[in-house]
């Protein structure tokens, strides 16, 4: 196993959310400090969006872990429900209530019940709802009318949703006007730079016990910055298959060549990196031509 090979006494990249690993990115402590604001502010719905491998379900596993202590947490990850009573049964079924054999009726009023009996024992509801773009137009308009429930001591159940960019552009169209207007915090979520993608790997490599000027070259280090764009899910996929390569070919440290293999094999754009050279090349030259003239 790799972790030997490198000193490690865990796992330092994984395919799921990892909060003790979590890095505290800027694009991501932003989108946090935003959702908490949001709840703090008692807003009814809080929407975050982002492509894919970013981060988000991370983000919203900080959040609850966050506020759990002042609210009821309701964490819907499986948004193929295709009908209302499906939501309803989901809810249920996360507030370890009964849920079969009831009309879509039955269902909606059994979970605005429990919800209000919640609020009334002194915690809000918070649903986080991930993967909401696969949510239909009719369940979007559940959730604003679920959104509805308050007394006179304030909102009851406060809503997050997350999802893929489409998201956002679904809950601009005309007959969501209703729910677009509640919503005050929308966050899009942004990769990491180049020098956070560095950071990001040696964090993870710290995170386990380990050094990693002794794990990964600044070459490697480099070349998968600028290959993975910014996304933390291929740097977590591509940095662990240059460890493997590396340990099954008995290299000491991580090098550019095995970091390529492991970019070849991901189908991650590895010719890329050449053309981003280039690129930034050229705009140094055009710089300091620019800089050369003005001072002629």
């Amino acid at each position: 196993m790799y972790l030997q090979h490198f000193g490690l006494n865990d796992r330092p990249f994984r395919p799921t959310a990892d909060t003790p690993f979590y890095y505290p990115a800027t694009g991501h402590e932003i989108a946090l400090a935003r959702l908490r604001q949001s709840l703090a502010l008692e807003e009814s719905f809080a929407v975050l969006t982002g492509e894919t491998g970013l981060g988000k379900t991370l983000i919203l596993h900080r959040l609850i872990a966050q506020a759990e202590e002042d609210h009821q947490i309701l964490f819907v990850t499986n948004t193929h429900f295709g009908t209302a009573a499906g939501l309803y049964q989901t809810l249920l079924f996360d507030l370890g209530l009964p849920f079969e054999g009831r009309s879509e009726h039955e269902l909606r009023l059994l979970t605005t019940q429990s919800i209000l009996k919640t609020f009334q024992e002194g915690r809000r509801v918070l649903l986080v709802i991930d993967e909401g773009q696969h949510l239909m137009p009719y369940l979007l308009e559940e959730l604003r009318l679920l959104s509805n429930l308050e007394t006179a001591e304030g909102k009851v159940v406060q809503i997050v949703l997350a999802g893929l960019p489409m998201l956002a552009e679904m809950l601009r169209r005309p007959g969501l006007a209703a729910l677009h207007q509640r919503i005050r915090t929308r966050i899009e979520l942004s990769a990491l730079d180049r020098h956070e993608s560095a950071d990001y790997v040696a964090h993870q490599i710290r995170a386990v016990g380990g050094r990693p000027d002794q794990v990964f070259t600044e070459e490697a280090l480099e070349m998968l910055s600028r290959a993975c764009r910014g996304v933390p899910r291929f740097l977590n996929q591509a940095a662990e298959l240059a460890m493997q390569l590396a340990a099954s070919g008995e290299v000491v440290v991580v090098d550019a060549e095995a970091v390529a293999e492991a970019l070849h094999d991901l189908a991650l754009p590895v010719a890329d990196i050449e053309e981003d050279s280039r690129t930034e090349e050229a705009e140094a030259c055009s710089r300091s031509a620019s800089a050369f003239r003005r001072s002629a």
